[in-house]
C-alpha cells in the first residue's frame, strides 16, 4: 500500500468523524436545551398546581414529564455516539502518526547506488585475535547476559494496543518507557501526547494537564502540539480552571489556523466559556 494514498484515506476518515462529532455535539447541545425548557416548565407547573393560584393541569404535566424522558433518553445516546467518535478519532490519529513516522524513516534512509556504478569495495575483514575471557573469581556468580530491550516501535506500539483496549494505566506506563528510553525517537512526542491522554480517559486531569504541557514545551516540531493545546483546554475546563482553559483554546487559533476542524472545536469551548 502507498503511504501517501493510506495517508490521504485516513485524513479523509479523520475528516468525516470530525463533521460527525460536531454534528453530534449541535444535536446534543440543542437536545439539552430542550430538556432545561422542559424541566423548568414542569416545574413552575408544579409550583402553580401546588400554590392554589391555577388549577393543576395533571395531562398537561404528564404529556410534558413523557416528552422529557425521551430527551433524556435520546441525550443518553447521543452521548454514547460522541464517546465512540472521539474513540475512533484517537484511533486515526494513531494511525497518521504511523505514516508520518514510516515516511519519515523513508526519507532518511540512504539512497541506492545509481544504476552502472561500481560497487563498493568490501572491506577486508581485520585479522581476529583471541580474547582471553577475565577470570571470574571464586564463588562469585556468573555475570548475567544484557536484558532485551524493545524497540520503540515495538513499546509504542503495544501501549496503543492497550489504549484502544482501554487498559489506560497500563498504557500510561508504557507510553512512558518509550519517552524515557527513547527520548530522541520520533514517536517520544506522540507517546508523551498518550501519557496524558490515557491520565484524561482516567478522569486525573491534573496530570494529563502536565503531559500536554510537556509536549508543547519540550517538542516544537511534533504533529502533537495542535491537539496538546486542545486538549490541555479541556483538562483546565474540568479542573475548573476557565481563564487557563480560554487561555489555551485561543492559542489553537492563533498558532494553527489551517487546523479547521480543531479550530471549529476551539472556538466551540470558548462559546461556552466566554
Amino acid at each position: 500500500m502507498i503511504p501517501g494514498k493510506t495517508s490521504l484515506g485516513v485524513l479523509a476518515g479523520l475528516f468525516s468523524l470530525s463533521l460527525l462529532g460536531c454534528a453530534s455535539t449541535m444535536d446534543m447541545e440543542d437536545l439539552q436545551a430542550r430538556v432545561d425548557a422542559n424541566t423548568a416548565q414542569i416545574s413552575k407547573l408544579k409550583h402553580q398546581g401546588g400554590s392554589g393560584s391555577v388549577p393543576h393541569d395533571s395531562v398537561r404535566l404528564a404529556d410534558i414529564e413523557n416528552r422529557l424522558d425521551q430527551q433524556k433518553a435520546r441525550l443518553a445516546n447521543l452521548r454514547g455516539r460522541l464517546d465512540v467518535i472521539d474513540h475512533r478519532l484517537d484511533t486515526l490519529m494513531e494511525k497518521i502518526d504511523e505514516q508520518n513516522a514510516r515516511i519519515k524513516s523513508m526519507s532518511q534512509a540512504s539512497p541506492a547506488s545509481p544504476p552502472g556504478s561500481p560497487a563498493a569495495k568490501a572491506p577486508v575483514p581485520p585479522v581476529a585475535t583471541a580474547v582471553v575471557p577475565a577470570p571470574v573469581p571464586q564463588g562469585a556468580p556468573a555475570p548475567s547476559p544484557p536484558a532485551f530491550q524493545p524497540s520503540a516501535d515495538i513499546l509504542y506500539r503495544q501501549a496503543m494496543n492497550d489504549y484502544q483496549t482501554g487498559h489506560y494505566q497500563l498504557s500510561k506506563k508504557e507510553f512512558k518507557q518509550v519517552v524515557s528510553l527513547y527520548p530522541q525517537s520520533h514517536l517520544a512526542s506522540s507517546a508523551e501526547f498518550w501519557v496524558g491522554q490515557s491520565d484524561f480517559n482516567m478522569k486525573h486531569y491534573d496530570k494529563a494537564a502536565l503531559s500536554f504541557l510537556q509536549v508543547i514545551k519540550n517538542y516544537p516540531d511534533s504533529p502533537k502540539r495542535a491537539v496538546a493545546y486542545f486538549k490541555l483546554g479541556r483538562s483546565y475546563e474540568n479542573l475548573g480552571k476557565k481563564k487557563d482553559a480560554i487561555h489555551s483554546y485561543r492559542r489553537v487559533l492563533e498558532l494553527f489556523p489551517l487546523e479547521r476542524q480543531l479550530d471549529e472545536l476551539a472556538k466551540r469551548r470558548l462559546s461556552r466559556l466566554e
